[in-house]
């Protein structure tokens, strides 16, 4: 696939997984968003908020695909596109039935990262109250490590891609699609909520991207190394 095309995937996937994370972060932006201060200040607060969280996405994105690229470097760059190109599909295929109501696999990510936000955890509460934009944006950056499945979904991905740029621009588009959820929580985001709740949207969304996945997976250069 395209890197472009996997890009604006990986945007798509944070903007309709979006709910997800309203239902992680939304006591958080709640706090942002209610407190004492101006509208304005509020805002402001909330945007530092959102792009720490989405710094720290990158970073662990960059992380992941210097990973990939480490394990995958002993095997020639043939070996490496097909692998990564297998894997990325795997986890496309994975999401796309997810949103069909077919494969449930977000909760025993969550689970599974319990035991590190355990040790990060007590950071945020020190952060608390939100007096300014810079304790926000570091509120932001702290949260961004909070288990959630479909983060982990899209570090899969990020690993997958075996390139530690890429890794770190597949989570900020990932990123980037989570805002209009995060940063409307009132009622903009309960429109979007149900848009989103809505079973045939979430039909067509996850037939899209099960078709971007076979496609990539049966694309040409895919099918002769699998024919040999």
């Amino acid at each position: 696939m395209p890197l472009d095309s996997t890009f604006i995937v990986a945007f798509s996937i944070g903007f309709l997984g979006s709910s997800h994370c309203a239902a992680m972060c939304g006591g958080i932006v709640g706090i942002l968003s209610q407190q004492s201060g101006s509208k304005p200040q509020n805002i402001n607060n909330s945007l530092a908020y959102n792009a720490g969280r989405i710094l720290s996405y990158s970073f662990i994105g960059l992380l992941a695909g210097l990973i990939g690229q480490l394990a995958l470097s002993p095997i020639d760059t043939d070996s490496i596109t097909l692998v990564s190109r297998i894997l990325t599909s795997l986890f496309m295929l994975a999401f796309g039935f997810h949103l069909l109501g077919w494969l449930n696999f977000l909760h025993q990510l969550e689970h599974a990262g319990q035991h590190i936000w355990k040790h990060i955890s007590p950071l945020s509460r020190k952060l608390l109250p939100i007096r300014n934009r810079r304790s926000a944006f570091y509120l932001g950056l702290v949260w961004g490590w909070l288990p959630c499945g479909l983060v982990y979904s899209a570090l899969a991905w990020s690993l997958a891609s075996a390139q530690a740029i890429n890794g770190a621009l597949i989570m900020l588009c990932f990123g980037l699609g989570t805002l209009p959820m995060l940063l409307t929580m009132g009622l903009a985001s309960e429109k979007l909520m149900r848009l989103k709740r809505s079973t045939t949207v979430r039909r067509i969304a996850g037939g899209i991207i099960i078709l971007f996945a076979l496609v990539n997976l049966l694309s040409p250069a895919a099918a002769h190394h699998l024919h040999h």
